[in-house]
């Protein structure tokens, strides 16, 4: 049962962390393609993806806590991830606006799911033994960022320029990826969960919790604004062409996270993960500033490297500071409120500036938020230890 609970986790992980990235790309097709604004798009990015994700988030949460019917639940997420793509494609072969913002507000919604239903699966089932299986069903989450952005301009290249036939391609895979979290039909039960001593979260450590939200907040306006125009910034500004070579571009700083999470873990149990998230974060923004002014890939490598690796540091830290029956209190504060409210602020922001200047520009000033972020976070206490930080996320 481990085994099959681990596979199905981490194909889903795969799969959903996989199909966040086929859009970025897929909004530089808009604008090329169908003259979209970018305003229009960064509202399209921010509001109807990570605004909906935002909104969402508790209530899928709470059906699973009452139902325990994880499996199910996630193969539900998977499936819409796959019904929201196939929609999109149909909104482009239609040329319908409305339903593009139907579909990626459905894709929003669908990515609710994954993170907390397979991160419980993956905890009741190993208990005190998952770091091996964290780490293996992070790698599959990884792997799929890294990935998606060049096999979606693969198809879109073999398919002779049709995004429309991509897109449906895509949805058809996430739908079959869905079905044996269905017919596996995995109910858990948590026989620890009784047993949970409760303690309470003192004044102290709910107001490092609200800086350590702000930050994250912070850090997500700049990241989610800076990823979700990255392939297009490449090509309006650094003369990349919408092919194959745009998608291995991005394919590259996204898969440095794969190596960079486990760095980062090991030397933030030594040197401590608040300097080590502070340093992520202005790594992220020095390099970022840098490749605007010296566009070179190495650079878009460090910045992945940075960006992309520090958020199992962050929610670390949160069960650092807080006991652990408030864990998903305090998760639900930085993850909801912070790294998804900055996600639904931050393209809107780089969207709505570079309509009016140019990305290059906007993506100068939204790095300001990493900056700010990064002084903030060296004003948390240092916490104390409770465990390792899982090397992937």
């Amino acid at each position: 049962m481990k085994s099959r609970i681990l596979a199905l986790t981490s194909i889903s992980h795969f799969i959903n962390d996989g199909n966040t990235w086929f859009f970025p790309v897929t909004f530089t097709y808009l604008i090329i393609y169908l003259g979209l604004t970018k305003i229009i798009i960064g509202i399209l990015s921010g509001v109807f993806f990570f605004g909906i994700s935002a909104l969402t988030a508790p209530f899928v949460s709470r059906i699973a806590d009452r139902t325990r019917n994880y499996s199910g639940l996630m193969g539900l997420g998977i499936l819409l991830w796959g019904l929201s793509l196939i929609l999109f494609g149909f909104s482009l072969k239609i040329h319908s606006i409305p339903l593009v913002f139907f579909s990626v507000a459905l894709a929003g919604f669908s990515s609710t799911f994954y993170h907390p239903l397979g991160g419980a699966m993956l905890s009741i089932t190993y208990q005190g033994s998952a770091g091996f299986a964290l780490g293996v069903n992070g790698s599959m989450g990884s792997l799929g960022r890294a990935l998606y952005p060049t096999l979606t301009l693969i198809l879109f290249a073999i398919l002779h320029n049709d995004m429309i036939l991509a897109s449906v391609i895509l949805g058809i895979v996430s739908v079959i990826a869905s079905l044996p979290s269905f017919f596996l039909k995995i109910k858990l039960d948590d026989p620890k969960q009784s047993e949970v001593k409760k303690e309470t979260v003192s004044k102290t450590t709910m107001s490092i919790i609200i800086l350590l939200t702000i930050t994250a907040f912070l850090r997500s306006v700049f990241g989610q604004g800076i990823s979700q125009f990255l392939p297009t910034l490449l090509v309006e500004d650094y003369g990349y062409s919408y092919n194959v070579n745009l998608g291995e571009a991005i394919s590259i700083a996204l898969a440095a996270a794969i190596v960079g999470q486990p760095i980062l873990g090991l030397l933030s149990d030594r040197y401590g993960r608040r300097l080590l998230y502070a340093i992520s974060t202005l790594g992220a923004a020095l390099s970022i500033l840098v490749f605007l002014r010296i566009p070179n890939e190495a650079l878009l490598v460090i910045f992945g490297f940075f960006n992309f690796s520090a958020f199992p540091l962050m929610l670390s830290l949160v069960g650092d500071f807080v006991p652990r029956n408030s864990s998903g209190f305090a998760n639900s504060l930085v993850w909801g409120l912070g790294v998804t409210g900055g996600g639904a602020v931050g393209p809107v922001v780089v969207g709505a500036i570079s309509q009016f200047t140019n990305l290059v520009f906007a993506s100068e000033i939204v790095s300001i938020m990493a900056f700010i972020a990064f002084a903030l976070t060296l004003l948390l206490p240092k916490p104390p230890r409770r465990s390792k930080v899982p090397l992937f996320g």
